[in-house]
């Protein structure tokens, strides 16, 4: 996870003053009300920032470990069975879906995929959401998407067209100057020094959007028309 804060603290000095860490008893005490051992990639996440994950974090509540322990600790019927650990609540008042990792469905480096499951009996059977490939790329995204790009002034979103894959986008952003960065695997993320990027693919899916940030209208102006000269992605109607 100090890759990540390093990721933050490139558009936002400082960043890791936001952030605090839980401690080794609030995840022992955690890991007493799960009843087994807490996934390693979690414990990675809840030692830099469980208690406090600033901007990043700002859309999502009840992580704290403590918080999440309770959800335990008074387990009702609502609660999914134990291959799903919570890890963030949804804030929404009127129908939330929380996100899980589902710990049968491993992804990558003893990483999990993230699904999203409304607390009502059985819902895991009915209404369950494998939204993100794993929780390192989520947070990945999330970074980018709620950090990193609201740090341009001038921003793009584009939804996938109909034969332009995320392949091919990535190849036209390599020629404009972009780099990709190492991780996540899945979605993609690229950096330029004067822009960001990302593209959010779906899990199991070919499906994908594509957000971006400039420092100069003039040049997203540019990048704008180069883009719809040479693919088929569709300007999104909602303001990123």
């Amino acid at each position: 996870m100090r890759e990540l804060i390093t990721l933050l603290e490139h558009y936002v000095p400082e960043y890791s003053s936001q952030v605090q860490g839980a401690s080794d008893w609030a995840l022992d005490n955690l890991e007493e009300a799960f009843g087994q051992p807490l996934p390693e990639v979690y414990q990675d996440f809840a030692r830099e920032m469980g208690k406090n994950g600033g901007a990043l974090l700002g859309h999502v509540d009840a992580y704290d470990p403590f918080d999440v322990a309770d959800k335990y600790q008074l387990a009702t019927e609502d609660n999914p069975p134990r291959r799903f650990f919570f890890v963030f609540g949804d804030p929404d008042p009127l129908s939330p879906s929380h996100y899980w990792l589902d710990l049968e469905a491993p992804s990558e480096d003893g990483d999990f995929q993230v699904v999203r499951i409304p607390l009502f009996p059985d819902a895991w059977k009915t209404k369950l959401d494998r939204r993100y490939f794993s929780f390192r790329e989520m947070l990945y995204i999330w970074a980018m998407e709620r950090v990193c790009l609201p740090c341009f002034p001038h921003r793009l979103l584009y939804q996938q067209g109909e034969t332009t894959t995320a392949e091919e986008l990535a190849r036209y952003l390599e020629k404009m100057g972009f780099v990709r960065l190492p991780y996540p695997r899945n979605s993609m993320l690229f950096e330029r020094d004067d822009a960001a990027a990302g593209l959010y693919r779906a899990l199991n899916s070919s499906r994908f959007e594509f957000h971006v940030g400039m420092r100069s209208p003039d040049k997203l102006k540019h990048f704008q028309a180069v883009l719809e000269d040479n693919t088929d992605l569709k300007k999104s109607i909602w303001e990123p």
